[in-house]
């Protein structure tokens, strides 16, 4: 930096060497920090009187000797902290396991991310979407366009048909992570082809069976899909209160033997985590009157909940609290339930497409994960804070 008259330096370059000086007496103490294993005793001794020479002289803002002790910091560097080949490839290695136990940290005790698998809490939260529609509608396409949008919405065509005749003999289904599902289709002629949604959508939507055949150019498959909502979960706030009636919160089902029942004979037999609107907290008396949903004798008022009121209107694609076949509890207007201590009723917002606490009884507060928090993809009209 240029002096100013009588050889002084100005006040700009002044203020500029003072923060390469503090910015090199952080790098030094990293450095020191990084290789205090590797230094030889005189070697620490040394670098620490340099740190402390360095401090003192910011602290007191000995403009004049911040050039000389910058220089000497060069030559302690050359001496003891010498450029390896591979320093920024280990740098980069820190920063990644830095980020990744970072990642690690949010997810297991602040948010954490969950993939809405069905239509049960629609519309306030969407399940995967997967419909038939005409061959050329379903034709992919790989514009620009096209791959920014199944990005950004979540939204997928696709067509799968083969120039011979072809019978299928095995529907197999498999994920990358779990936001992305694939379906493998085998062929009598020994071909698979794969397609990407995931197997429930291709056999229950779009009602593909091992045994259909199809003639050469017939469409096997012809969809369009959307994506379900990608929601946080915020695991933090459970741990300072209880859920709250009219909360979206998640829950596993192990212990809840209704639900575990329904996974083994469904073949599956571990836990999992479930979504659905807790509506019923220790000691509320409810009761299912079509459309509403009656809690301790009330179906309107301050007690009742936004997000609970917005179903019972039945209006904007709510269909209103009903009853269904099959259930265990609440089965007509007359009878009721006293949700139990420590426990809370959980019910989808599409309760006539919703197994719930209807069939399986109350969740157990230990099973409680976090509330449903920030719908983060994909970005559509329910993108943003959950109701």
């Amino acid at each position: 930096a240029a002096p100013g008259k009588g050889g002084k330096l100005g006040f700009w370059a002044a203020y500029q060497l003072r923060e390469r000086a503090s910015d090199y007496l952080k790098a030094i103490r990293k450095q020191r920090v990084y290789n205090a294993d590797l230094l030889p005793e005189a070697g620490l001794k040394e670098v620490l009187a340099y740190e402390e020479d360095l401090s003192t002289a910011l602290k007191q803002r000995e403009t004049a000797l911040y050039a000389p002790l910058l220089e000497r910091g060069d030559q302690l560097a050359e001496k003891f902290f010498p450029i390896r080949p591979n320093d920024w490839l280990r740098e980069n290695v820190e920063v990644a396991f830095v980020a990744i136990a970072a990642a690690l940290a949010l997810r297991a005790f602040f948010l954490q991310p969950f993939k809405i698998p069905t239509d049960s809490m629609k519309p306030t939260l969407f399940g995967i979407q997967t419909e038939r529609v005409e061959a050329a509608e379903g034709a992919p396409s790989f514009s620009i366009p096209r791959i920014g949008g199944r990005f950004a919405t979540g939204e997928a065509r696709g067509l799968l048909r083969l120039d011979h005749p072809v019978t299928v003999t095995a529907i197999t289904g498999g994920s990358f992570t779990p936001w992305f599902e694939f379906t493998e289709i085998a062929f009598n002629t020994g071909e698979t082809r794969r397609v990407w949604i995931g197997r429930d959508a291709v056999v229950s939507k779009l009602g593909l069976r091992e045994g259909q055949s199809f003639a050469a150019g017939e469409p096997v498959l012809s969809y369009r899909s959307q994506a379900g909502d990608q929601v946080f979960v915020d695991k933090f706030s459970y741990n300072f209160r209880l859920p709250h009636r009219g909360d979206v919160f998640v829950f596993r089902t192990n212990g809840i033997t209704g639900i575990e029942d329904d996974l083994v004979r469904r073949g599956v037999y571990t836990s999992e985590f479930y979504i659905k609107r807790c509506v019923g907290v220790p000691g509320d008396t409810l009761r299912v009157v079509p459309p509403f949903l009656e809690i301790n004798g009330a179906t309107e008022g301050a007690a009742i909940p936004f997000g609970i009121r917005r179903v019972d209107a039945a209006k904007d694609g709510y269909r209103g609290y009903g009853v269904l076949r099959g259930q265990s509890f609440l089965r007509d207007p007359s009878e009721t339930y006293l949700v139990a201590p420590d426990t809370f009723w959980a019910m989808g917002d599409n309760s006539y497409n919703s197994l719930d606490s209807r069939f399986w009884g109350s969740v157990p507060r230990e099973n409680v994960v976090g509330t449903g928090f920030f719908v983060y993809w994909p970005l559509g009209p329910r993108w943003g804070l959950i109701r």
